[in-house]
């Protein structure tokens, strides 16, 4: 059979091909040939269906919220009208500048105005400027609420959320499965104003946190609020209206399956504050856990290598006992050699810092009292020992004097950390609850345990420097004997 026999194509199958055609053109994909198409079911879904119409309507809801312009002063003003201009603001504006837009970036702007249209008609007006061809809102109306103890009594806090709601959007529909009354859905999104996610102690300025099933929610009425702490409380209990309520369904059953619960605001901050006490008290017996092992050893290992020494030295000879009245020179233990394990007395203890601190902060508010001008020492900071979330750390200085001096300023001078970036300090008042800062030198077994855990490198370096930065005068390295013989002259 010749091939041109394979020519023919029956009129059923060609219509079909063409009937397929017609769809891709009414669709609006550009028509690409075979070959560059991808495979079927190979093809990644678009990023448009990632979230529903209706989460789309929960984030932009949070977005204006009566919170939201409570807190957002820009966004407050831009809404404010001007004259007889009523106030309007972009939309790709709010989406790059409200934090909880952020998962509507990528969808395109027609496909979230298609939504905002359909289910917020009467909440948000939609105009499309001539200018610049976007979306563009406008609220009317000013916050009612405008002090932040209106909103503290409508904000709660809530813990195990099923898994499947991890997202602010679905979060917010879960909240709002859970209230009493079925409103439409223009206006249900309004009635939860603001979700807050704790951030995590490691987390960079600017990061976005990540909901792992626990949160602070601010609704607008307060009922909302009260109901949530009635019907899910903190500690469960029989009687609660979640676990007596005649008309469970399946989102009551997910929460309670999961062990949802809520409490206020004011009783989560007491609570996070005694978690970070005992998060501190846990850190202290586990570094004095450390601290006694390490001595511990250092003493069996010291016992240990002076028994090897007894075993093979001869007996002693009486010494001869000096006279009461001779005095006895005392060796000064605390002067720097060459030959020292770390430097004595280089070492301080500062309490009372602001627990989120950093070293760059730290390093520059101690360093300021050493650059003052009655501080004839020399020297300065060689490392700040310190750990965020905590209000104590240690400083490694160069030389004692440097230490001593430090201690004696800020035990004269009452100073205290307004906040976290306050790297000059300020004068503690009385009447203040922050405690001032507080520094001691580290002294004796405390501080050789401190320095045991430092690299032997380091030690040897930061004993040099101190040596160099004393000039011999406290406990520089003696010439040797053979420096002092006059040098042979070469033979030529």
């Amino acid at each position: 059979m010749s091939s041109s026999s394979f020519a023919f194509i029956p009129r059923k199958v060609a219509k079909k091909s063409a009937t397929s055609l017609k769809v891709n053109a009414i669709s609006g994909d550009s028509p690409r040939p075979s070959s560059s198409q991808p495979p079927k079911g190979k093809q990644p879904e678009p990023d448009s269906t990632r979230l529903s119409a209706e989460e789309c309507v929960i984030l932009v809801s949070l977005a204006f919220s009566e919170y939201a312009l409570w807190s957002d002063v820009d966004l407050r003003k831009k809404l404010t009208p001007v004259g007889e201009e009523p106030g309007f603001v972009s939309l790709h504006y709010l989406l790059h500048h409200c934090p909880v837009l952020s998962p509507l970036r990528e969808i395109p702007h027609t496909l979230i105005v298609k939504h905002l249209r359909t289910h917020l008609p009467d909440v948000l007006e939609i105009r499309l400027g001539v200018t610049a061809p976007q979306p563009w809102f406008n609220r009317t109306g000013t916050a009612s609420n405008t002090q932040s103890a209106g909103w503290d009594k409508r904000t709660i806090y809530v813990e195990n959320v099923p898994i499947h709601y991890r997202s602010v959007a679905a979060l917010v529909q879960f909240v709002l499965a859970l209230l009493p009354s079925k409103e439409s859905l223009s206006s249900a999104p309004t009635r939860v104003q603001h979700v807050f996610l704790p951030p995590h102690h490691r987390d960079k300025p600017g990061d976005v946190p990540i909901f792992k099933g626990f949160s602070l929610i601010t609704f607008l009425d307060e009922a909302d609020a009260k109901h949530f702490l009635e019907a899910w409380p903190w500690q469960p209990r029989e009687d609660s209206p979640s676990k007596t309520s005649a008309m469970k369904d399946e989102t009551t059953d997910e929460a309670v399956k999961y062990g949802f619960r809520t409490t206020s605001k004011s009783n989560w901050e007491a609570l996070r504050a005694e978690y970070l006490v005992y998060r501190q008290q846990l850190v202290q017996e586990i570094n004095e856990h450390q601290d006694a092992s390490a001595l511990a050893r250092i003493h069996e290992k010291e016992t240990s290598s002076n028994e090897k020494q007894a075993s093979f030295l001869p007996p002693a000879k009486p010494s001869k006992q000096p006279k009461k009245d001779e005095d006895v020179p005392v060796a000064n233990s605390s002067a720097i050699t060459l030959d020292s394990p770390y430097p004595y007395g280089c070492l301080v203890f500062v309490k009372n810092v602001h627990p989120e601190t950093n070293k760059t902060t730290l390093k520059t508010l101690f360093g300021k009292a050493l650059s003052q001008p009655d501080a004839t020492v020399n020297g300065g900071i060689d490392y700040v020992d310190f750990n965020k979330g905590m209000d104590t750390c240690y400083l490694r200085l160069s030389t004692p004097e440097c230490a001593r001096y430090l201690a004696s300023y800020y035990n004269n001078h009452q100073t205290v950390q307004a906040n976290g970036l306050d790297d000059t300090g300020t004068s503690h008042s009385p009447d203040s609850s922050p405690k001032p800062i507080s520094i001691e030198v580290v002294p004796g077994t405390r501080e050789e345990v401190y320095w045991q855990k430092v690299p032997e490198k380091i030690r040897r370096s930061a004993v040099e420097k101190a040596v160099q930065l004393q000039g011999g005068e406290a406990g520089g390295v003696p010439p040797a004997p053979e420096d002092s013989r006059p040098k042979k002259r070469r033979k030529r």
